[in-house]
């Protein structure tokens, strides 16, 4: 096969499904929301009350190449990241672009008292605009933010994987044959090698892990870790899923109960430890264990904040990279900007006062907290009204540094059976998250009929499936 394009074989897949009898197409959604509930894909909008997340039937494609390029990306990026980041407390510049609160800085450097470690193994998600049906995607893809502290799907997007492989990709095969399909990379494999390479480095003879997570449910959360711990001891991996404040330091060692860990697997923000720590909890453990490197995602993957993209994105930062590096950086990362009062390049390279340049491209643009995540209090402007715009920006205005403002990389779009009525064909925004590691590539799809695509807010899951 010379060529692969998405929207021919989008569109087979597609009306293979429709030719399907009414009660295939039935039964077999009916299958996959029950699996999701078993399978406890499912988020939770309180402590008591979860609903399952919808899984589309129909699953997007991927060529080979494309999954090479995207993992290479992925890794370069994370190892310049690692680098620059190196410097961070002893480099204002740094420090403007991506700001913490004073309390935090002040445990950033008690954590680090000679230094960020080495190595710094982040494993994160990056999502993207990939419009993988086009000639030219690559020139088109765009890096739209990053989440590198407990990111999300990692026990959803492999089971709805394989629950569609197991009820859908015979049909297709049948009605399609070439080219063959198979699910993308398992992120749960991926993490487990990320995990062993990261014991093994910091000198551990064993590798037993720790996935370590608040307790407190919050709406839209979900129980994915206590998952992934599950499915790695049944690969063979000595797992625990603890809450901090669990963790105990003795005789040197991190332990719980009488189980010495030798990695942490975190889900959790260093703004959560030092609300437990506050509040009287203990902390001690989860502070000797960043010291000794021993958690994953490291330190550096406290830096995903929105405005890394501005560290990427503006040439004020050119010094700490490459020119080769630049390229890549102005090739894949939007530009984005800190929102505050100041000039700086716009996205033509010509200075511009940020708030007028903000309040005068409306349309071009998209307003987001700096820190928060699952879309919360995203605005994108071709989707607002001039009042509503204006108020959004003068909040942020009045919050320095706390919120950014991005351009807007289009998402593709793409017909889906509906999964609450498989009669119709639901027309959809879809994002494409990539977890690059040195041994493989991870995605997660999503997809909404709203532009703010996202699980907590009623996204759906999109299998991704790989063409061999």
């Amino acid at each position: 096969m010379a060529r692969f394009r998405r929207e021919r074989w989008h569109a087979k897949l597609l009306e293979a499904l429709r030719h399907q009898s009414p009660e295939w197409r039935r039964q077999t959604a009916a299958a996959l929301q029950h699996a999701a509930r078993r399978d406890d894909i499912v988020i939770y909008s309180d402590a008591k009350t979860a609903h399952p997340v919808a899984i589309h039937l129909l699953p997007w494609l991927l060529t080979r190449a494309q999954s090479f390029y995207i993992q290479a990306l992925g890794n370069r990026i994370r190892r310049v990241l690692n680098r620059v980041l190196r410097t961070y407390l002893d480099d204002q510049a740094l420090q403007e672009v991506l700001p913490f609160s004073e309390d935090e800085r002040v445990w950033l450097a008690r954590l680090t008292p000679k230094g960020f470690p080495d190595p710094s193994t982040v494993f994160e998600r990056f999502d993207t605009n990939l419009v993988a049906d086009e000639p030219d995607w690559a020139r088109t893809l765009r890096i739209l933010e990053f989440n590198a502290v407990g990111i999300g799907c990692l026990h959803f997007m492999p089971v709805a994987n394989a629950l569609v492989a197991e009820h859908v990709l015979p049909v297709l095969q049948t009605a399609v044959p070439e080219p063959t399909l198979r699910p993308t990379a398992d992120p749960r494999l991926l993490l487990r090698e990320v995990l062993e390479a990261h014991a093994k480095a910091i000198g551990r003879s064993t590798c037993v892990v720790a996935f370590v997570e608040r307790r407190e449910t919050t709406p839209g959360g979900a129980d994915e870790m206590l998952h992934v711990s599950r499915f790695l001891q049944t690969q063979g991996l000595q797992t625990v899923c603890v809450d901090p404040r669990e963790l105990q330091v003795r005789g040197g060692e991190i332990v719980h109960h009488d189980l010495t860990i030798d990695v942490l697997y975190r889900d959790f923000s260093l703004n959560e430890i030092l609300s437990i720590d506050k509040h009287g909890g203990q902390v001690d453990a989860i502070q000797h264990a960043f010291q000794r490197n021993q958690v994953v995602s490291g330190l550096t993957g406290e830096f995903d904040h929105k405005s890394l993209c501005e560290l990427l994105s503006n040439p004020e930062f050119d010094r700490y990279f490459t020119p080769s590096q630049r390229r890549t950086n102005r090739t894949v990362i939007p530009w984005t900007r800190l929102i505050r009062e100041r000039k700086t390049p716009g996205p033509s390279g010509h200075e511009v006062e940020l708030p007028g340049f903000i309040r005068d491209h409306r349309e071009q643009l998209v307003i987001k907290p700096n820190r928060a995540y699952g879309g919360q209090d995203v605005l994108i402007g071709k989707e607002a009204s001039a009042s509503g715009w204006d108020q959004i920006l003068a909040k942020a205005l009045s919050e320095p540094n706390g919120w950014v403002a991005q351009e807007v990389a289009p998402l593709p779009m793409a017909d889906f059976l509906d999964p609450d009525d498989v009669a119709r064909l639901t027309h959809e925004f879809v994002t494409i998250g990539f977890i690059a590691t040195p041994q493989g590539v991870a995605f997660v799809g999503r997809a909404s009929p709203e532009p703010i695509v996202n699980i907590s807010r009623g996204g759906r899951l999109v299998p991704i499936f790989l063409i061999h």
